[in-house]
């Protein structure tokens, strides 16, 4: 594979030249940077022509990544940053005979052991089954002063991957999203109030609101918060 530097219609370009048929264009978030691959021995010429054909495509995307702040796929690689409960850490991965997750609080660095040449899906679960126990940890004392507050307790409270922060059923059993160990800590504790308030109004209606905002009074901002 052969790597360069170009720049066509005044768009600066990363053209790789490989052992393959056809040619492919991205542009990659966060900054619309465009990647074309091309085969080894395609003239100079037909790649102008390719980027020609593609030019007004290639502005409208970067304009759709620049506009909505689009980020670059995460790898789970060293030096990416991740959040754990507001703050941003650095990645740096480890040799996976240290069994947990280390956090260096001090260098803001979270310590991921993995196996020799893994996945990206392999080091995201890691770092999801971390984030996992975090809020586990967190959620007897969350608990402890939530039901203070609203004055009802749940049946239980589980842990898992879902698409909202938080989860009541009628019979009692609360399902907290793991990725609240991303957020600042008072997120937690408004998803658990706002949880422990369907026990006493299963809707989402005016009563429920209103008890959003005897037992959370900043819900509103904090919500926001939690979905920055």
């Amino acid at each position: 594979m052969v790597k360069e530097k170009v720049l066509i219609e005044d768009i600066p370009i990363t053209l790789y030249r490989k052992n393959i048929k056809n040619m492919y264009l991205r542009v990659m978030p966060p900054n619309g940077e465009v990647k074309i691959s091309a085969p080894l021995f395609t003239s100079d010429n037909d790649i102008v022509n390719f980027v020609k054909s593609h030019k007004e495509w290639i502005l409208q995307k970067q304009k759709l990544i620049e506009e909505n702040e689009i980020k670059a796929p995460l790898k789970y690689t060293n030096g990416e940053t991740h959040p754990l409960w507001g703050k941003e850490y650095a990645i740096q991965l480890i040799k996976n005979n240290v069994k947990n997750v280390l956090i260096d609080e001090e260098q803001r660095t979270i310590y991921l052991p993995v196996p020799k040449r893994s996945t990206i899906d392999k080091r995201k679960k890691i770092l999801d089954e971390f984030y996992r126990k975090e809020v586990q940890k967190t959620i007897p004392e969350v608990l402890d002063k939530c039901t203070k507050i609203v004055g009802k307790y749940p049946k239980s409270v589980n842990v898992r991957k879902m698409k909202n922060w938080g989860n009541c059923k009628q019979d009692g059993r609360i399902t907290l999203n793991l990725n609240l160990a991303k957020k600042d800590p008072i997120c937690m504790e408004y998803v658990m109030i706002h949880e422990l308030c369907h026990l006493i109004e299963f809707n989402h209606g005016k009563k429920f609101k209103k008890l959003m905002d005897t037992y959370c009074p900043n819900w509103k901002k904090i919500k926001k918060i939690l979905n920055a």
